[in-house]
């Protein structure tokens, strides 16, 4: 009989919402919902951490490429809600190629992180310069933060909760990291989100396993955060960008058009093509000082743009609290 992973609340076996089958491992998976806190969750609950250096999902051949610059939208979060006044030694959970931890540190934050994924855990250690990043699972962190008596003023984890198979195990680990008065901090996929809906459940298979394993809405996450000791919750639902509303709708009328894309790019980019998953079509001309591809680009957007200009006015009034994912920070019981 299936247990809910945060609350422990039994559901029926036969009482599963949906059934996704997985291309890449050929396993069939099926979603629960719990009737106590809220949480969503598929079975089998197992992760496989050979799935992150794959490269499955596009993002994560963007951190093995060392070439990300700017922060992400779930990032940006941490510095606009987190109080300014709160440093010491910040570590981040899934820290993928580090860029976060850059921008941490120059805010003042002693730096440590730990990454599932080998190659992205090389490339931050590589692009901060420092010994403080691992190639670790966080049961091992614990353990050798234990011996080194190792404890955090804040410990981040940003779209980690939802890939964890034990999220009591996680969430215990991680307050028994941090200090007596120690934050967390991090995003959770927004699962009431239209766009979400539509970006990685209905048109993309980020939001499915062996990726992710648990859907949180804020009443959710409210009720994972105070079952697992964590008190002065802030949860903020993030805005969807207007500036993500073309390639959203791209996608919904012409289908995923990446792997042309891709092309278009790694031609423009030459012997340099590998980076074409991490650069955006402005930025090749950074790299190879291209004139034409650029200005080839801006016309198909403008075209692009100018077709789907009539479905975009409907999404407007939805761009507020809508965003795919939802920011939290609370303190240590």
């Amino acid at each position: 009989m299936p247990l809910c992973p945060i609350c422990s609340e039994k559901v029926l076996e036969r009482d599963y919402k949906e059934i996704y089958f997985s291309p890449f491992n050929k396993q069939e998976y099926k979603r629960y919902e719990c009737p106590s806190c809220d949480v969503h969750w598929w079975e089998p609950l197992k992760i496989i951490p050979e799935f992150y250096e794959s490269e499955v999902l596009g993002k994560y051949a963007g951190f093995h490429s060392a070439m990300r610059l700017n922060l992400s939208r779930n990032h940006e979060a941490f510095f606009k809600f987190f109080p300014k006044k709160k440093k010491g030694k910040l570590l981040d959970i899934g820290c993928g190629d580090g860029v976060f931890l850059k921008y941490a540190r120059e805010a003042g934050f002693e730096v440590y992180g730990i990454d599932l994924d080998r190659k992205s855990a090389k490339i931050a250690k590589n692009n901060l310069g420092v010994e403080t990043i691992y190639h670790m699972s966080l049961e091992d962190f614990f353990e050798f933060s234990q011996r080194k008596f190792l404890r955090f003023n804040v410990i981040t984890f940003f779209e980690v909760l939802e890939h964890q198979d034990n999220p009591k195990k996680f969430l215990f680990m991680v307050k028994s990291l941090l200090d007596d008065n120690g934050f967390i901090a991090g995003t959770v996929p927004n699962r009431e989100s239209i766009f979400q809906k539509i970006l990685h459940q209905k048109y993309g298979c980020g939001d499915y396993p062996p990726h992710h394993f648990l859907r949180f809405s804020i009443i959710a996450l409210k009720k994972t955060l105070f079952l697992n000791g964590f008190r002065n919750n802030e949860i903020f639902k993030l805005d969807f960008p207007l500036s993500e509303l073309f390639p959203l709708l791209e996608r919904k009328f012409f289908g995923d058009l990446s792997k042309l894309k891709q092309k278009f790019k790694e031609k423009a980019l030459g012997e340099k093509r590998y980076l074409a998953s991490v650069l955006s079509a402005e930025d090749v001309t950074k790299v190879k000082g291209k004139k034409l591809f650029p200005l080839f680009i801006r016309c198909l957007k403008m075209m692009r743009n100018t077709i789907l200009l009539p479905f975009i006015l409907p999404y407007m009034t939805k761009l507020k609290g809508n965003g795919t994912s939802i920011y939290f920070q609370a303190r240590k019981q």
